[in-house]
């Protein structure tokens, strides 16, 4: 009867330690396993948000239809289920001889599934269309100048034309046949980052006073409209007439400052002449090119450098330029081949220099940082190319940039004028 109690006891035992062990295990799994999946979702939206621009890039190099889908959102269930079992045969009469012996039978076990659910949307229609036609707004390339970005890259990637300087304007759309103009523009682009380098040149915001009215009566300006003014982002400013005020609004604008102490070689005045502006200013304001224009136009003199954006296309099609093409591709007319007069090609590297170089491979290639796959050959970004990682992960936020939805609310202001 000892011995049965005992066994018992042992049985017990074993069955709590089998269940304490299988609640434990479940009881950390869960959380764990939150953690896992948040970190392999994020890099799986990270990959295919990757290859999707890249693919796009490749078809526009083409003259293919790109196509772009959101992922709208993703969703997934986890259920476990868990379980154990003990069974066991006690004997009064074990037996010296070990012929009729206790048995103990622990069983157990662990289920874990996942169900996924992820959206996409197809981004077209209208109003996406016309925010990747639109010109990029002066406001967001300063946005991406100012950020830490570097000024040259930003510029080289978004802006059209600086001052007149043209930077392959006709690159902005499918590869042309001809050989586009940019020589200029590249020179004073590698000055401005030769420049910046040496502390000579900085760009940075600073806030300018813009007036937006005519000039009012004071005493018609109620404390009700000095608050109207200010929830919707203005103020009341005073007049060289004491009676009077002016309507005001205050914006950030880019500003291009030298510093004379630091010029090196003269390169302050050389990208002065290329830009043609005034070498003795200290700064100056980059604004909109139809701003500028608008100015010489009243014969004022502007005092600032004229940009001409692209737009989020334009900036698409002008870094699929420096995508590599099969020759037997160019051979059977899949894709155009830029040449010079006398027919040689012309290398597109030459244009975009470091900005992004896509490469291609008859087979999936290795140490790819995004490689995807089209027409039959593979064409990817390579894993030691910082500088292309670089402008491929500025055209990301570009892109989100221009093409997230903005709740724009126009404020309702009441003019005292009378």
């Amino acid at each position: 009867m000892t011995k049965a109690m005992s066994a018992i006891k042992r049985l017990k035992l074993a069955a709590m330690c089998f269940g304490l062990l299988t609640a434990t295990v479940g009881c950390q799994f869960g959380p764990n396993a939150l953690k896992i999946g948040q970190s392999e979702y994020s890099d799986a939206l990270r990959v295919a948000t990757s290859e999707q621009m890249l693919v796009n890039l490749v078809r526009m190099r083409y003259r293919d239809l790109p196509v772009f889908l959101g992922v709208t959102s993703i969703a997934t269930q986890f259920e476990f289920e868990q379980g154990g079992e003990a069974t066991g045969t006690l004997n009064e009469n074990v037996g010296g001889d070990g012929l009729n012996p206790n048995a103990l039978t622990l069983s157990g076990r662990f289920g874990y599934s996942e169900k996924p659910t992820i959206t996409y949307s197809y981004l077209g229609g209208e109003a996406f269309l016309r925010r990747m036609l639109m010109p990029i707004a002066v406001e967001n390339i300063s946005l991406l100048a100012e950020s830490g970005w570097r000024a040259d890259r930003v510029f080289r990637l978004t802006v059209e034309s600086l001052n007149g300087l043209p930077n392959a304007p006709t690159a902005s759309g499918p590869t042309p046949s001809d050989v586009p103009e940019f020589e200029s523009f590249a020179a004073a682009m590698n000055l401005l980052k030769q420049l910046r380098a040496s502390g000579a040149l900085n760009i940075k915001f600073i806030p300018r006073r813009q007036e937006i009215s005519i000039e009012l009566p004071r005493e018609k300006v109620s404390s009700g409209d000095l608050l109207a003014a200010t929830k919707a982002g203005f103020g009341y400013a005073p007049t060289s007439d004491p009676n009077r005020v002016n309507l005001v609004a205050s914006r950030r604008v880019l500003v291009l400052r030298f510093d004379p102490s630091k010029n090196v070689n003269g390169a302050s005045h050389q990208l002065c002449e290329l830009l043609d502006i005034d070498a003795n200013r200290r700064e100056f304001d980059i604004v909109d090119q139809v701003e500028v224009d608008a100015k010489e136009i009243d014969g004022q003199s502007s005092g600032s450098i004229g940009l001409d954006a692209r737009s989020l296309m334009g900036v698409l099609y002008y870094l699929s330029q420096n995508v590599d093409v099969p020759e037997d591709h160019l051979e059977e007319g899949l894709a155009t081949q830029t040449r010079f007069a006398d027919g040689s090609a012309f290398d597109w590297s030459d244009v975009l220099g470091e900005l992004l170089h896509v490469h291609t491979s008859r087979f999936k290639p290795n140490g790819a940082a995004v490689a995807v796959k089209h027409r039959g050959r593979w064409f990817y970004i390579k894993d030691d190319d910082e500088n292309s990682k670089s402008t491929f992960s500025l055209l990301g936020q570009l892109f989100m940039l221009q093409t997230g939805e903005v709740n724009k609310t126009d404020p309702v202001l009441t003019l005292p004028v009378g």
